[in-house]
């Protein structure tokens, strides 16, 4: 490798750590206005993101935060908001594949606590980018302690269907989900997403997310937890930025959380 490309990688390995910086420094700085926005909510996934054809380059890194802010009355010895946390590290292990593992954090009541994680393959055939149709699937191994303190593990697959015409992005996700313990218990978690661009690398759009709807019972879909989200989603270089706010519609007691996600590849 030249000196020449050494030098090009470390500007603009440079850029995009200053730019996941700065990303980081604005959620940070918006917490306090996310705590006035959030009242009550049920307990929010730690992954609230419709997957689209993105993985990292091969032979090549990406990192991905993700933070979301909510409040709870349904745990009595939780007084203040909660803030949970996603990392993970991706690596393109082809040109068309990807492996990743996250790591779940949680803070409340004055306390940080580690939630889990899981490890993750992405396979995104080669595709026309600028063409009509972009697809690909998501394998994943979860183990999760819930902030109430249940432990739960599942196999998770999700086939990724996109279609861009014009300005618009239509997006959705048929997660199905399998239980790693004695019942093995499926369940559905579509997702889907709509998304507009305003201006040149960024959008506006909303998602929709349904979590754990038994495959015998998917008329019961009122009944399990589905949230919407207004989302602004922006990149710059190598690096993206993604915030939404969001509202359950399951039940009256539902109501705001607030997500923001910030990735950079090298």
């Amino acid at each position: 490798m030249s000196f020449f490309r050494i030098d090009q990688l470390k500007i603009e390995l440079g850029i995009n750590l200053q730019v996941f910086l700065f990303m980081f420094k604005l959620i940070k700085n918006l917490i306090p206005f996310f705590v006035f926005l959030t009242k009550y909510s049920h307990s929010a996934p730690f992954e609230i993101k419709v997957h689209e054809d993105l993985i990292a380059d091969y032979n090549q890194s990406a990192f991905e935060v993700e933070t979301n802010l909510y409040k709870t009355k349904f745990l009595p010895n939780i007084s203040t908001a909660i803030l949970q946390t996603r990392i993970e590290y991706g690596y393109g292990i082809t040109k068309e594949s990807e492996l990743g593992v996250n790591v779940f954090l949680s803070n409340y009541n004055g306390n940080s606590y580690i939630n889990g994680g899981k490890i993750s393959y992405m396979y995104i055939p080669t595709h026309i980018e600028d063409g009509m149709w972009h697809y690909g699937l998501k394998n994943e191994v979860n183990f999760i302690s819930d902030i109430g303190g249940t432990q739960t593990n599942f196999y998770e697959l999700t086939p990724i269907l996109s279609l861009h015409i014009n300005n618009w992005k239509l997006t959705l996700n048929t997660s199905i989900d399998i239980a790693l313990n004695n019942n093995h218990k499926i369940t559905f978690s579509p997702s889907a997403k709509v998304a507009y661009k305003a201006i040149d690398s960024t959008y506006l759009g909303f998602e929709y997310y349904v979590d754990n709807l038994p495959l015998n019972h998917l008329r019961g879909i009122n009944q399990q937890p589905n949230t919407g989200y207004f989302v602004i989603d922006t990149t710059y270089r190598k690096s993206q930025l993604a915030i939404g706010l969001g509202k359950g519609f399951a039940t009256s007691t539902d109501n705001w959380v607030v997500k923001a996600i910030g990735a950079f590849s090298f």
